[in-house]
């Protein structure tokens, strides 16, 4: 597996991020150890404009200790999943009194006997607020980037570190970590890394063996009525290595465009079956006499707000929306500024009677994607008004196809299945290396049937939380 040069690594991330730190505000190890606990999934910037009060009203670790946990809970709802963050603080502080006199421990092996706290929680402390080298910080930003560079070709966050302290010379794992995350964050994103002046590209494998990066957001298109207004985006020249590579996926029809980069990788030999070509066509055909729903450019739109080293959960349904302006490639999502669908609205019923959280004002769940959660239709285009007009087409195969290699990934994978379709699909899965959750169909016509009371966004956390990895934050931002 190709690979960049580490002392080139180290010299360019060195001169673009001199002064790399973890962007969380703290004054004391104790607040940065909140505030890691608060930052999951979630934004730092949020993140610090809570703790601004809270750092205030919360001194010590006995203040988190005895403090009413309804009103803890209150004040860091804003960072989502507010009640399990809220118990995680209070029973980590609870063991610092108890066990540490009230003070942050400076060992690894200390720190991982708090509970909600894992080598990552760890290593940003140590790292951070004590400047020790107990380990290389691996957050998705980190793990992502480390993958693309070859540097890695792990999943499981504690087996990535362990490959980055073996290449990575220990005086300069404090640096590493926090330079890494900057440079995943605001260039090698996960949805449209941008490649073109990044600090390796060079050297990124992604590049010089032909993966484009994903198409920018903002290029996108949102609307059937914009799609077709809209004037052809023209994209930069890939590199000459890259573009002889590259073009060998390029599809003899409408859709493969927009199959994004790390898909491309996963699904290549997929997309270039017979059956593949044939569907592209029929789709391309339907689209020249017929309304087809979801638009062009977002017909892979859960493959993009979710690539595939970041895909924790996946979420089966059948076929897209069939209604005007629904339609936008994720299942069970529609646009904003639409009314949910039943199946979603009862959706909400349940996310409330389970986590507590209120029904948001739009059914666009986006914000679930982008965490990791793959909200995967079977079935990806639909002719307008005609419910499964698509139906035995080809997307099946290449749906499954999909799960086939999301049941490929090393670390756990939690697959929630709801009726009979979707559980159709469990033959692809092997229950021995991930989690499968079934159920009855959101649906009015089944959702008394075992749907509601069923509480599958508590267990999928909870089998996140199990395999090691961060739960979903449910809670939907306003749009």
């Amino acid at each position: 597996m190709a690979k960049v040069s580490l002392p080139v690594l180290l010299d360019r991330l060195e001169k673009k991020y001199p002064d790399a730190r973890y962007e969380l505000d703290w004054a004391s190890p104790l607040d940065l150890l909140v505030a890691t606990i608060l930052a999951a999934q979630c934004t730092d910037e949020r993140v610090n404009r809570v703790t601004k009060s809270l750092f205030r009203a919360y001194k010590t670790a006995g203040d988190y200790a005895k403090a009413d946990l309804a009103v803890l809970e209150e004040q860091v709802k804003p960072t989502g999943f507010y009640k399990q963050k809220a118990r995680t603080i209070q029973e980590a502080c609870k063991v610092l009194v108890a066990r540490f006199g009230g003070r942050v421990p400076a060992t690894m092996d200390e720190m991982v006997t708090i509970p909600g706290v894992a080598r990552k929680t760890a290593n940003v402390v140590l790292n951070t607020a004590f400047g020790l080298p107990s380990g290389v910080i691996v957050d998705t930003h980190v793990a992502r980037v480390s993958r693309r560079m070859g540097l890695t070709a792990e999943e499981k966050p504690e087996r990535i570190e362990a490959d980055l302290m073996r290449l990575v010379p220990r005086d300069r794992w404090t640096f590493f970590g926090p330079a890494m995350v900057l440079h995943g964050r605001y260039t090698c994103t996960a949805r449209a890394p941008e490649c073109s002046g990044c600090l390796i590209e060079d050297q990124c494998p992604q590049i010089l063996e032909g993966v484009a990066p994903a198409e920018p957001a903002s290029t996108k298109k949102t609307t059937t009525a914009t799609a077709k207004k809209a004037a052809p985006v023209k994209k930069a020249a890939a590199p000459a290595a890259a573009r002889s590579s590259a073009q060998s996926l390029e599809l003899k029809g409408s859709t493969m465009h927009t199959l994004p980069a790390s898909w491309r990788h996963v699904l290549a030999a997929e997309i270039e079956k017979p059956y593949f070509q044939e569907l592209a066509r029929f789709v391309a055909e339907e689209r020249k006499t017929q309304q087809v729903f979801p638009p062009d450019d977002e017909v892979f739109a859960a493959l993009e707000l979710t690539p595939y080293e970041d895909v924790r959960v996946l979420v089966l349904g059948q076929d897209p929306y069939h209604d005007d302006d629904q339609a936008h490639g994720l299942c069970f999502s529609v646009r904003p500024g639409i009314k949910p669908p039943p199946s979603l609205a009862n959706i909400y019923k349940e996310l409330e009677a389970d986590l507590g959280i209120k029904k948001p004002n739009h059914g666009y769940l986006v914000s679930w994607a982008k965490q990791g959660v793959l909200l995967l239709n079977a079935v990806l285009t639909v002719r307008a008004h005609t419910p499964n007009s698509h139906k035995d087409k080809g997307w099946e195969k290449f749906t499954d196809a999909v799960i086939s290699k999301v049941n490929e990934k090393r670390e756990r994978v939690i697959f929630l299945l709801w009726g009979g379709y979707a559980q159709k699909k469990e033959k692809l899965i092997d229950p021995k290396r991930h989690t499968v959750i079934k159920g009855a169909h959101p649906s009015p016509l089944s959702a008394r049937n075992g749907f509601f009371g069923s509480k599958p966004f508590s267990a999928i956390n909870h089998a996140l939380e199990e395999a090691g990895s961060e739960p979903i934050s449910w809670a939907l931002p306003p749009v």
